[in-house]
């Protein structure tokens, strides 16, 4: 079976052959319309969420009973959290949006959804060149295809899940560049948006030396960040109530988010907040020997690939208050994927790209489709399932394809 994986030896400007072998077969041909195309497939939806937006800024947002109250509540000193129903980042997510909360209602409703939409397509973009180099115009719109049905309803509500996950993207192509401080700071950026940005923050430093090394710096910048807009007093007492809240949100069982729970939910059996926490745990260890597993046998471009997917399926299977919404986190890794089996020659490597694109649409319009005859209760069963897949698919076709020699890699920046 030919190793489609190995036809790229590092993160390199310039089309990899199996990108100029088979890229005409792929609408459009013409590659100035492919821009154009994934840039129109950006920017209309965009402008309709903005007159949406104005029309009525308080219809579909999450930010005005959680985002905006943080930041009010923080310069004026009050506690932050109320429990799961409210606030449950870090304390730095307060400081972060305050320059959108005093802005008025609409730009800020209207500047907040564009900041997120910038960062995912043009972190979209800019892994597409990555990856494909001059030849990435076409790889972009399919990757657009793919990952835009899962990305309009963070956008439309204003949810931090957009521009938390426009922000690990752009962690990603630092990573693939080999620009470590910058990779470290969108992942530390990440982590101050949500919390969640530690995942791909630990995995990336157990096998990217550099990073590591970096890690410490990062972290302690991270912690100081805070005190930089607050008392001591202050801001320790946010830390702590922070600690809290984040146990509160990991003991959170209603029957409204869409992680492996949800699948056993449907079927009855759901587990409690114990076990669950301690297969949470596990499952974060199995994927620490999976991404080490895949790192040892794909190129630098993949490496980087594997880590994304990795890091944003987990999330979205083991985080206990995982939304719909929150597949915007893994859009963009499911788009990435997709286009470059698309663009592959390897053998098999345009019906994985088929089968992600399956996935990805199923998950970004069935829902929407179903919802009514099933409510939101089809989305909660379905979108982890097909991540579960989608993990499958990777790891079946690094098992074949990667398997054998390991590809040739460059030596690392220090």
């Amino acid at each position: 079976m030919t190793n489609p994986l190995a036809n790229r030896t590092e993160a390199s400007v310039g089309a990899p052959t199996a990108v100029r072998s088979r890229r005409q077969a792929l609408w459009p041909r013409n590659r100035r319309h492919a821009l154009m195309a994934a840039v129109l497939l950006w920017t209309v939806p965009m402008l309709v969420i903005a007159a949406m937006v104005i029309h009525d800024p308080l219809k579909h947002t999450v930010t005005l009973g959680s985002y905006h109250l943080s930041a009010e509540n923080w310069w004026a000193g009050r506690n932050l959290y109320v429990g799961p129903a409210g606030m449950n980042y870090l304390p730095h997510f307060a400081v972060l949006y305050s320059p959108f909360h005093f802005l008025p209602l609409r730009w800020s409703e209207i500047l907040w959804r564009f900041c997120a939409a910038a960062a995912l397509a043009g972190g979209l973009w800019l892994l597409a060149r990555e990856l494909f180099g001059s030849e990435s115009e076409r790889p972009f719109l399919w990757a657009t295809i793919l990952a835009m049905p899962l990305c309009l309803g963070a956008l439309r509500n204003g949810n931090a899940n957009a521009i938390f996950g426009g922000v690990t993207l752009l962690a990603v192509v630092a990573t693939l560049q080999q620009r470590w401080w910058l990779a470290l700071g969108w992942m530390v950026l990440a982590t101050a948006l949500k919390p969640l940005g530690v995942v791909l923050l630990l995995l990336a430093s157990i096998y990217y030396a550099p990073v590591a090394r970096r890690l410490p710096a990062a972290l302690l910048g991270l912690a100081i960040f805070p005190f930089c807009f607050g008392s001591p007093d202050y801001v320790l007492a946010q830390y702590r109530e922070a600690w809290r809240n984040l146990h509160a949100c990991a003991a959170v069982s209603e029957d409204r988010f869409a992680d492996f729970n949800g699948i056993l939910r449907t079927w009855g059996a759901p587990l409690d907040p114990g076990p669950s926490t301690i297969v949470r745990v596990l499952s974060g260890g199995a994927t620490a020997i999976v991404w080490l597993w895949g790192a040892r046998r794909l190129n630098p471009a993949m490496r980087c690939l594997w880590l994304y997917a990795l890091a944003t399926a987990y999330l979205m299977l083991f985080n206990p208050m995982n939304e719909a919404n929150s597949y915007v986190i893994l859009a963009p890794a499911l788009g990435a994927w997709g286009a470059w089996f698309l663009f592959s020659d390897g053998s098999g490597g345009r019906q994985f790209g088929w089968g992600i694109m399956m996935m990805a649409l199923s998950m970004g319009l069935l829902p929407n489709m179903l919802r009514p005859f099933f409510g939101n209760y089809f989305a909660l069963f379905w979108l982890p399932c097909m991540t579960l897949l989608f993990l499958a698919a990777l790891i079946h076709f690094i098992a074949r394809a990667g398997g054998g020699k390991p590809c040739p890699q460059p030596a690392a920046k220090p």
